[in-house]
C-alpha cells in the first residue's frame, strides 16, 4: 500500500488515438487524457511542477515514453493520446497499456535531435518552429519520434539524446531553458562518389586510349558501292557546281508579264477634290 500511494497511480487502461475520438487538439503536443479516477489517487500527492506519467506498452517493454495530461475526461479504464505518439508506438485500438505516475522527472538542459527530412531543416527559422511546437510538450523522452506540423505537413524529429543523463532516460522541458542540438537529417546525403584507386600503369593506358581518342581521324574510307577510292582531292567544279543565288532574270515567265513603258501611262478617270463631278484625263 505504501508502494501504491508512492506511485499514485499505476493502472492497465484501454489506449485509443485521438482523433477516433475527435480530440485533434492533442496532436500539437504529448498531453492525454486521463479518466477522473486518476485525478483523485494523485491529488493527495505533494506535486512539484506538472503532472507526468508513463506509458508502457504491455506486449513490449522497451515501448515506452512519458507524457503529460491535458485533461482527466477519458472514459473510466480507458487513455486518450495524440495520433502521432499512437503510431510512433504502435499501439492499436482498446489495446491494454501500463499506465503510471512519475513522481519526478529531471528538468531538462540539452535535447539533440534528427529530423528525419533535410525539408524540415529547409523551413525557414526550423528552430524556432521546434521550439514554438515543443511549448505544447510536458517532456521528452529520448528514442522517441515525435511529429510537428507547420502549415499542415508533418514533420517526423528523433529524439536522439536528453541531458542530463539519467535512468529514465527523460527530462521535464515545461518552463526549461533547454538548448537544442541539431543533428544531420536522416535523409542528408553528403557522401563523397566511391573513388576507386588505379594502378599506375592503368594510368598510363587511360591517357593513351584519351589521347587517341582526341587525336584527328587519318584512316581510310570506302565506298559504299565498292569502287576503288580516290584519294585526291577534288576540286569543286568536278563534281558539285557552286550553288547560285536565285537571279529573277533567268526565271522570266514565257509569253508573261512584260515591262514596256505604255505601262507607265495612266488612261482612265480621276476625281478631283472638292468637285462631285468626274471628268477623263487624256495624257498625249
Amino acid at each position: 500500500m505504501h508502494h501504491r500511494s508512492y506511485r499514485g497511480y499505476h493502472e492497465n487502461l484501454e489506449v485509443y488515438n485521438a482523433s477516433l475520438f475527435g480530440k485533434n487538439n492533442l496532436n500539437q503536443g504529448n498531453k492525454i487524457l486521463l479518466p477522473a479516477s486518476a485525478l483523485q489517487q494523485v491529488l493527495n500527492l505533494k506535486q512539484q511542477g506538472p503532472m507526468i506519467f508513463r506509458l508502457q506498452s504491455t506486449l513490449d517493454e522497451r515501448k515506452y515514453t512519458y507524457v503529460g495530461v491535458l485533461e482527466f475526461t477519458a472514459e473510466e479504464g480507458t487513455c486518450v493520446i495524440p495520433d502521432w505518439m499512437f503510431e510512433s508506438i504502435g499501439f492499436t485500438n482498446g489495446q491494454q497499456i501500463i499506465v503510471s505516475h512519475e513522481k519526478r522527472l529531471e528538468r531538462g538542459k540539452l535535447i539533440k535531435i534528427q529530423p528525419h527530412e533535410t525539408a524540415f531543416v529547409d523551413l525557414p527559422d526550423p528552430r524556432a518552429i521546434l521550439e514554438n511546437h515543443l511549448r505544447n510538450f510536458i517532456c521528452l523522452t529520448e528514442g522517441e519520434t515525435i511529429s510537428i506540423n507547420f502549415h499542415k505537413t508533418n514533420y517526423l524529429i528523433d529524439i536522439v539524446k536528453v541531458e542530463p543523463t539519467n535512468i529514465l532516460k527523460a527530462v521535464c522541458i515545461n518552463e526549461a531553458d533547454i538548448e537544442i542540438d541539431f543533428m544531420q537529417p536522416l535523409d542528408f546525403n553528403d557522401a563523397p562518389p566511391n573513388l576507386i584507386k588505379k594502378s599506375s600503369s592503368l594510368v598510363q593506358q587511360e591517357e593513351q586510349q584519351a589521347q587517341k581518342q582526341q587525336a584527328i581521324f587519318t584512316g581510310t574510307g570506302v565506298r559504299i558501292d565498292g569502287k576503288p577510292l580516290n584519294t585526291q582531292m577534288r576540286k569543286p567544279s568536278e563534281d558539285v557546281k557552286p550553288t547560285e543565288q536565285y537571279n529573277p532574270r533567268k526565271h522570266k515567265l514565257i509569253n508573261g508579264l512584260k515591262q514596256t513603258e505604255e505601262a507607265n501611262q495612266f488612261v482612265g478617270s480621276c476625281i478631283k477634290l472638292g468637285n462631285t463631278g468626274t471628268q477623263n484625263k487624256k495624257n498625249a
